[in-house]
């Protein structure tokens, strides 16, 4: 099975201190026919960037607190014996060592967030069909073949029968909303919306 690159689909310039878009409004009045299809790398980096913020912050004032503890903790011991000094900056050193792996973890724990958000928002960006239909043509546009076979869930499937009338349609109600995969004679492409937040959140995990 072969994944789109994360690049077409999410992040083209993500960028973790710029702050968040606000995010559209469920209740959106419904978008007239001629309005221009919405931009959907801009839906993935609005989406994500929503949920890091969040996640970012509530790590990042656990980590100060701990960080906090520790000094004013150690602070108190320096002033005992010089014996007793040097076993602290031993201890500290040790603990130093033990809070860099919490912050790698913590790390980790904000990207898992961020996305689990990010999923949730998209979600309801994909329930306007001018979004799903947008996601589905660019996906096609990787399809090396004309006759091609579209899998998507039963209720997009309804959705989307006149846009795409050239082409077969299965629908299947044990799909997520957001599953797009296109099936070839000798390919298959999975351009679903949890499989690009799961390249997304290994790319991000490698890099942190």
């Amino acid at each position: 099975m072969k994944n789109l690159p994360i690049e077409e689909f999410i992040l083209e310039e993500f960028d973790i201190n710029e702050a968040p878009k606000e995010i559209q409004n469920e209740q959106e009045v419904p978008k007239s026919p001629t309005e221009p299809l919405p931009n959907t790398d801009e839906i993935y980096q609005k989406a994500f960037k929503e949920g890091y913020e969040k996640g970012k912050t509530e790590y990042e004032q656990n980590c100060q607190q701990q960080l906090l503890n520790v000094k004013n903790e150690y602070e108190s011991k320096l002033q005992d014996s010089k014996i007793q000094l040097e076993q602290s900056v031993n201890s500290i050193d040790l603990k130093i060592g033990e809070i860099k792996d919490k912050i790698k973890n913590i790390e980790n724990d904000i990207v898992n967030i961020a996305l689990e958000i990010a999923q949730k928002i998209i979600e309801k960006e994909i329930q306007n069909k001018d979004t799903i239909v947008n996601l589905i043509k660019k996906s096609l546009s990787f399809a090396k073949s004309d006759k091609v076979k579209l899998r998507v869930n039963a209720n997009i499937a309804k959705q989307i029968d006149q846009d795409f009338k050239n082409i077969e349609i299965v629908g299947d109600y044990n799909l997520p909303i957001g599953t797009i995969i296109i099936e070839e004679d000798s390919n298959i492409i999975d351009a679903s919306i949890n499989t690009k937040l799961e390249e997304l959140k290994r790319s991000l995990i490698n890099e942190s």
